[in-house]
């Protein structure tokens, strides 16, 4: 005959401990009478639930940050490329999920929803801050919107390329509605990869014609197709380092007053990468002369080059060190912080340089962190940028 140990053992335990056994438990019981609050509460001594008063009225700040309706710091919804919505919106935040033009790690046609995501910390209603006292850009002259994303097909690049121009001609066409303040919509483009550079600029010439890059990446982007991408087909010319190249090419850059800022790459050749270059009009600031030269001496050498000229701003994310932003295609070590990079715009909008445009690009979310740490500091270079369009006004150049 075969005895099992296991009911003598439990026995033995419970008479050890002195527990009453879990089917002793009385279902009757309240919560409140069987917690840690103990069983000598006097439940009808609890006060009633709350009740708001008859004269409440909901106000939008009561909503929830991470509730809603994913649009860039809970911003309204406008379809941008409607003609019918000409004369709703000043400045427009609007996406381009495109990607075929990285050369290393894709994924960046997710940005613009990862974009939104990390943006939705700001709101409309309370987006003032320490840095710029008195003023939340949501709530000033200009009528800000989400414009949505640019619709591109993910199977040729030439055509999504068109697919991203045309969209962004229909959105330039509308008037603004402030026409006293600036007589033109502008618009911050969240990537996609950097070859969406190259029909923005293409869009935007027909109204201001060759403008002054200011371009912040640790890499060059004027590559010479020969160089990187070219030889295969025409499909392999463009893409996320040679667009820039292809701007001049096309003359849509202003002759010398482009600059690339926090450049610290590598290079194809010793001396043809960096002659061709300077052919296409842009000098530098590497990455590395920030130490020495420090913030507000950056912001008057970039003032000094651009000058009275219009101003289209391009962030590529991976001027930042990884350590800030490690969601990125292309990354190079070495870079700026945060910190730098938010102070250098805000030193430019602060000269009141004329910015007619701007995007921020090459957010890939699948190698974000747990904490989000690229997205949100995206979203944050956007709102230093909105708040430089707020700033400084832009009127079109006269005919």
């Amino acid at each position: 005959m075969r005895f099992s140990l296991m009911p003598i053992a439990l026995a033995s335990l419970a008479s050890a401990t002195q527990q009453k056994p879990l089917s002793s438990h009385d279902p009757s019981s309240t919560f409140i009478q069987s917690s840690i609050y103990g069983r000598n509460l006097d439940v009808s001594s609890l006060p009633e639930p709350v009740t708001l008063p008859p004269s409440y009225q909901y106000r939008e700040q009561d909503e929830n940050l991470f509730g809603g309706i994913n649009t860039f710091s809970h911003l309204e919804f406008t379809e941008c490329t409607k003609f019918e919505n000409s004369g709703s919106f000043d400045i427009g935040i609007v996406g381009h999920p495109f990607d075929l033009g990285v050369s290393y790690r894709p994924g960046a046609r997710f940005g613009p929803n990862g974009a939104r995501q990390g943006g939705r910390r700001f709101s409309p209603a309370a987006s003032y801050d320490m840095d710029h006292p008195g003023v939340n850009p949501f709530r000033d002259w200009a009528t800000v919107t989400d414009c949505g994303d640019i619709s591109n097909t993910p199977f040729d690049k030439l055509v999504a390329i068109h697919e991203l121009e045309k969209g962004m001609k229909a959105i330039n066409s509308l008037k603004p509605k402030n026409e006293s303040a600036g007589d033109a919509v502008r618009l911050i483009t969240i990537g996609g990869d950097h070859t969406i550079t190259l029909p923005i600029l293409r869009a935007l010439h027909s109204t201001w014609g060759r403008v002054a890059v200011l371009h912040f990446d640790s890499h060059l982007d004027t590559w010479d197709p020969k160089q990187l991408g070219g030889g295969l087909t025409k499909h392999s010319e463009v893409n996320h380092g040679t667009m820039l190249h292809i701007a001049h090419e096309e003359g849509l850059l202003s002759n010398n007053s482009n600059m690339h800022l926090g450049s610290r790459c590598m290079l194809f050749d010793e001396h043809f990468d960096l002659n061709n270059d300077l052919r296409c009009g842009f000098s530098y600031i590497r990455a590395r002369e920030l130490d020495t030269l420090g913030v507000d001496r950056v912001v008057k050498k970039i003032v000094e080059r651009v000058g009275d000229e219009f101003v289209y701003l391009s962030v590529d994310i991976d001027v930042l060190d990884p350590a800030f932003a490690p969601a990125t295609g292309t990354i190079e070590p070495g870079g700026w912080t945060t910190r730098e990079l938010l102070a250098i715009i805000n030193g430019l909008s602060n000269a009141g340089l004329k910015i007619i445009g701007s995007d921020v690009v090459e957010y890939t979310p699948i190698y974000d962190n747990a904490a989000e740490s690229t997205g949100i500091m995206v979203s944050q270079i956007i709102f230093e940028i909105l708040h430089w369009m707020v700033k400084v006004p832009v009127k079109k150049p006269k005919a």
